[in-house]
């Protein structure tokens, strides 16, 4: 016989360990537990959501200035900030 057969039939010959009667029910244990979490997961995640919403909307209603208004930018304007002549201007 080759070895890995004869190693096969030594390990088959060895007593059953006494821990691995005991190992369906850990498993089932923890597949139960997983089945636990993953069911209060969504219910946590729009928790989450509806927190994440409010505090949003708080912060957002908390300001006390005026929105920005968006100034129109022309390439050809004499005052444009992104000319490249007000870029490179050494400003002191």
């Amino acid at each position: 016989m080759p070895d890995i057969d004869q190693a096969l039939y030594r390990l088959g010959a060895l007593p059953v360990p006494a821990g691995l009667a005991e190992l369906d029910d850990a498993v089932l244990a923890g597949l139960a537990r997983s089945r636990r979490e993953a069911a209060v997961s969504p219910r946590l995640m729009g928790y989450a959501v509806a927190f994440a919403l409010v505090v949003g909307f708080a912060g957002g209603g908390f300001t006390g200035s005026e929105p920005a208004t968006a100034q129109a930018l022309s390439p050809f304007a004499p005052d444009n900030p992104l000319a490249p002549s007000t870029l490179l201007d050494v400003h002191q």
